[in-house]
């Protein structure tokens, strides 16, 4: 059994929810190793670049071992990381070049961890070594600073993670491409970030935590600029429909596709987009993921009846979509889906239409297993939230399958 450890980005709750999709795909089990690292046991290897298929994680870390924690971390460290054992990561005699991550503790260790990362530098020279150790403002080394400092091809960041009896040790093996999703976000013809386009991180996760598979039939309903049209094609899917009642939309889509066809050559995909009501489908799918209309612009100070009324016109246009995908999904149909939660003035407004989904015949699954769930003290599993700590809508992510 193989060990691998993926530290979590900014939504940690939806990180793990995706990882908890691939298990089966990757022979594959899930624990939650701190607030923000999940612990992956898998049979055999996880697939090549297996980072790159994942949103919402920021760096695959292979384990290489376990120590125990006899007094505390810094102790423990300072017993452990020494010059010898860093001698045997970089067998050859030339420069080495290193850095530290320190996942689960706090400020004062992670301080005091830096502080022993100088001095094992300072052994390192003594031993006759060239060696760079990088450091970083920020409490651990992001995927950017890992990326620009080569220590992936020149040299290692070692991930230390704090666990209650132990700290497991792990060499980084991937990070996110960060440049590769710019591209996909704002390098696209018809980018257009003030209409509150889905995030390709995003996209990735809604599409891993509905199962997408290859062969599956794909629509968006709401498709937008195309994002999630876009993701499904890089991951394979062969039969992709998008739709929007917007023409301005349908057109950035259709203009976003061709460009995604252009950058990457290799995709054969069938993508088609229609200007369509998405209350009116017509399209048999397998599985739907979508961010559908979450009402007009908040400026901050709507009172809450305004509030009340939009989400109410949602419900009803939501249910109306729901009442149609029973009719065209096909068994066992899954839909992904964003609701919106309005939060303005100490207000919460949110949509409360899932009994009448459920009489339609659809049931809502959980995203979080119950051991994820109690470690990361979510409530509702069913219920895992996407947005800013100033956002005015909240972007609610939910699954529902066709019975």
């Amino acid at each position: 059994m193989s060990e691998t450890l993926f530290i979590l980005g900014r939504e940690p709750e939806l990180s793990v929810a995706e990882l908890e999709a691939m298990t089966t795909a990757w022979s594959a089990a899930v624990t939650v190793a701190s607030t923000s690292v999940a612990l992956v046991r898998h049979e055999g290897g996880l697939p090549d670049r297996a980072l790159d298929r994942l949103g919402g994680s920021v760096k695959q870390v292979t384990v290489l071992e376990r120590w125990p924690i006899t007094t505390n971390l810094v102790t423990t460290l300072i017993e452990e990381l020494s010059g010898d054992w860093a001698q045997k990561l970089f067998p050859d005699r030339g420069r080495i070049e290193f850095g530290l991550s320190v996942y689960g503790a706090s400020n004062s260790e992670r301080a005091a961890v830096n502080r022993q990362g100088l001095r094992l530098k300072k052994e390192l020279v003594h031993s006759g070594r060239p060696v760079r150790y990088v450091t970083s403002r920020e409490p651990q080394l992001s995927a950017v600073t890992v990326k620009k400092n080569g220590l992936l091809e020149k040299g290692k960041e070692l991930v230390f993670v704090k666990t209650a009896p132990e700290v497991i040790v792990g060499l980084t093996a991937a990070v996110q491409d960060y440049e590769a999703y710019g591209r996909r976000d704002f390098g696209r013809p018809a980018a257009n970030p003030k209409s509150g386009m889905v995030p390709p991180k995003l996209a990735q996760m809604m599409l891993n935590i509905a199962g997408v598979q290859p062969n599956d039939v794909l629509l968006d309903p709401w498709c937008g600029s195309g994002t999630i049209l876009q993701e499904a094609a890089l991951m394979g899917v062969k039969e992709i429909y998008g739709s929007d009642l917007e023409p301005k939309a349908v057109k950035s889509a259709q203009e976003n596709i061709r460009w995604l066809f252009k950058e990457f050559p290799h995709l054969r995909a069938d993508v088609e987009i229609t200007m369509r009501d998405a209350r009116q489908g017509s399209i048999a799918a397998d599985v739907i993921v979508t961010e559908p209309d979450l009402g007009k612009p908040l400026r901050g100070h709507e009172p809450q009846p305004w509030l009340h009324q939009q989400a109410k016109k949602l419900q009803i246009m939501y249910w109306q979509c729901f009442e149609q995908w029973k009719k065209k999904l096909r068994p066992r149909g899954r839909v992904v889906m964003i609701w919106p939660e309005f939060v303005v003035g100490g207000a919460d407004v949110t949509i409360d239409i899932e009994q009448a989904v459920r009489n339609l015949g659809f049931r809502q699954e959980p995203l979080l297993s119950s051991a994820s769930a109690r470690t990361m003290n979510v409530a509702n599993p069913s219920v895992l939230v996407y947005a800013r700590d100033d956002a005015k809508v909240r972007r609610q992510i939910r699954k529902w399958t066709l019975r």
